[in-house]
C-alpha cells in the first residue's frame, strides 16, 4: 500500500490545526503589563494618572501570579485521550486498509476517536481543577446562565 498520500494528509491536517491553535491563542497578560509600564514611564512625575496606572499594573500582576499558581492541566486525562485517539485511528486504518467486513471496525472507531479528541482538548487546557482533575467552574457564570 502506498502511504505517501496518507502521510501528506496527516502533515496537512497537523499544519491546519497548528494554524487554528495559533490564531486562537490569546494575548499574554504580561504583554499588556509591559505596555502599561512603558506608558507609566513616559508620564511626567506630576501626572494625576501615574498613581491609578501603577495600581492597575500591580493588580494585573497579582491576578497573573494567582492564575499561574492555581491553573493546571490534567496530564492523566491527556494520556488517556491520546490513547483513545490512537486506538480510534488504528480502527479507522484497519477498516480502510482491509475493506469488506472490516468496515464494521468503524463503529468502534467513531466513539474512540470522538472521546479521544474531545478529551484531549478538555484536559490540555489550563484551568482550575479539583483533586480528580475535573474543571472547577466559576459560580458566577452558573448563576448568570440560570
Amino acid at each position: 500500500m502506498n502511504y505517501q498520500p496518507i502521510a501528506a494528509a496527516v502533515v496537512a491536517v497537523c499544519g491546519v490545526v497548528g494554524l487554528i491553535m495559533q490564531a486562537r491563542r490569546a494575548r499574554h497578560a504580561m504583554d499588556d503589563v509591559k505596555r502599561d509600564l512603558e506608558v507609566w514611564a513616559l508620564l511626567p512625575e506630576a501626572s494625576e494618572q501615574r498613581q491609578p496606572l501603577q495600581s492597575s499594573i500591580e493588580e494585573a500582576v497579582a491576578r497573573y501570579v494567582a492564575d499561574q499558581r492555581d491553573k493546571t492541566r490534567d496530564l492523566s486525562g491527556v494520556v488517556v485521550a491520546v490513547f483513545l485517539a490512537t486506538a480510534g485511528g488504528f480502527l479507522w486504518w484497519l477498516s480502510a486498509s482491509n475493506g469488506g467486513y472490516w468496515w464494521w471496525c468503524a463503529l468502534g472507531a467513531v466513539p474512540f476517536s470522538l472521546f479521544g479528541v474531545v478529551g484531549f482538548f478538555e484536559s490540555i487546557v489550563l484551568a482550575r481543577r479539583d483533586s480528580k482533575g475535573s474543571r472547577i467552574r466559576a459560580v458566577e457564570n452558573d448563576a448568570a446562565a440560570g
